[in-house]
């Protein structure tokens, strides 16, 4: 089926662009942002949280989560809470998508746009640009969170399981670097390993959203692609790169998990590298989504469906 591009009100708000692709549906508001606040099946649920109490709302003087999937700032400060609070200019791309526009945050000297390409073998493409038209260089770079539905589990792969050398049969070649680490793990004040959403597996870790319960979060080096995020029938998947020989914020994270009582956020960061003087960054993620008739528990056919479906070039 070919894709749709449709001006349309939603959640309150007058103006939206609804996209539209072999069932699925994919919005973003034109009153605030750039944000995209849904993504799902058409007249289904939406993977995507959304806060009801800021829904419809403009112009407001304090920074509003709304919901949905954002571009932020890195490293974590004030610049992060930036107001987008009001409209967004659009570019139809025909056949393709759209690109969304920010105001120019004059405090600030940076601008943002998303742009939405949704591509026939079911993939989207979201790249993120970070514009800098001051005549310094600013000192931020990428950081972009898709705040998820309430009750669902993320999904984390990790690397092949290798045996340490001494525990290895007697004869068995090994290679030097099986002595050397592979992963690391970043934690925060409040982060709490014996907290019971988080599981850290073998093949995969998962952390659940539940409500009532306190934040928490993680932060990793993540080689593996994807992460994934299933709500009753529904697989969110998230492709995020790894530059091997780059830096990245939050001592070496290009992914971070955050949940608490209302939401589950996956968050790509680019790595840790100051927009040039009238230059900009460009940060890019590819979802998927589909309909599964399998429990987050089996392990095996969540490997199967990730393995059988369209990868990023």
């Amino acid at each position: 089926m070919s894709l749709s591009l449709d001006l349309v009100p939603y959640g309150g708000w007058a103006k939206a662009i609804r996209m539209r692709r072999d069932g699925w549906e994919l919005v973003a508001p034109l009153e605030i942002g750039p944000r995209i606040l849904r993504f799902g099946p058409i007249d289904g649920s939406n993977v995507l949280f959304e806060n009801k109490e800021q829904m419809g709302k403009t112009a407001s003087k304090e920074w509003m989560i709304y919901g949905g999937h954002r571009l932020w700032t890195a490293p974590e400060n004030d610049q992060c809470y930036a107001l987008d609070n009001d409209r967004v200019s659009f570019e139809l791309l025909p056949e393709k998508g759209c690109r969304l526009t920010g105001e120019k945050n004059e405090r600030f000297g940076w601008q943002k746009s998303i742009e939405i390409l949704w591509n026939p073998d079911g993939l989207v493409q979201i790249e993120h640009r970070l514009m800098n038209s001051t005549a310094k260089t600013l000192p931020v770079s990428p950081w972009c969170l898709t705040v998820l539905n309430q009750g669902g589990v993320a999904l984390i792969p990790q690397p092949a399981y290798v045996p340490h050398p001494i525990d290895l049969p007697k004869g068995t070649k090994f290679s030097m670097d099986d002595y050397l680490p592979n992963r690391n793990l970043t934690l925060w004040k409040y982060t709490d390993l014996a907290d019971s959403r988080i599981h850290l597996g073998r093949n995969l870790w998962t952390l659940s959203q539940k409500k009532n319960t306190k934040a928490f979060k993680i932060g990793f080096r993540h080689t593996e692609g994807w992460i994934g995020y299933q709500l009753g029938d529904l697989f969110f998947a998230k492709w995020i790169f790894h530059e091997k020989e780059a830096t990245y914020p939050d001592r070496g994270c290009n992914t971070e998990l955050f949940t608490n009582g209302d939401i589950l956020e996956i968050e790509s960061l680019a790595p840790e590298k100051p927009v040039s003087a009238n230059s900009h960054s460009i940060h890019s993620e590819w979802w998927h989504i589909a309909k599964v008739k399998f429990p987050p528990t089996d392990e095996s056919a969540i490997l199967k469906h990730i393995t059988a479906l369209p990868r990023p070039t």
